[in-house]
């Protein structure tokens, strides 16, 4: 799997780690995965009002693993998207385990989203 199909840039504070955030004793304030609205444009606006860490819209990791046009269209972050922890839903740990492999240079952390009924 190539990553070079993803339109973005590395954020130089990747090494943050969102556990240590809370761990600090400081207030930490999350963006949760909204569907349609977490893009990155949201992300951008909502960092600008202090929010500490970000998630993505949730991703079908099998239609991200098999299709560049996926990838395109559903994960684009910058420089400053971040800390950002991306949201996949997969019913098969080989696909997610792709999915979470392309993004991991660009996130901070993989959820896997198990509250929304999915195929």
């Amino acid at each position: 799997m190539k990553c070079d199909s993803i339109q973005t840039t590395i954020c130089q504070e990747r090494k943050k780690d969102p556990i240590e955030m809370f761990h600090s004793g400081q207030l930490v304030k999350i963006c949760a995965p909204m569907v349609r609205y977490s893009k990155l444009a949201f992300r951008t606006l909502v960092r600008k009002y202090c929010c500490d860490l970000c998630y993505t819209p949730m991703i079908v990791a099998a239609d991200f693993v098999r299709s560049t046009k996926a990838r395109d269209s559903e994960f684009t972050t910058n420089q400053g998207d971040c800390p950002l922890i991306v949201q996949f839903a997969a019913n098969d740990a080989r696909l997610l385990s792709d999915a979470a492999r392309i993004v991991c240079p660009y996130a901070n952390g993989i959820d896997i989203n198990c509250g929304c009924p999915q195929r």
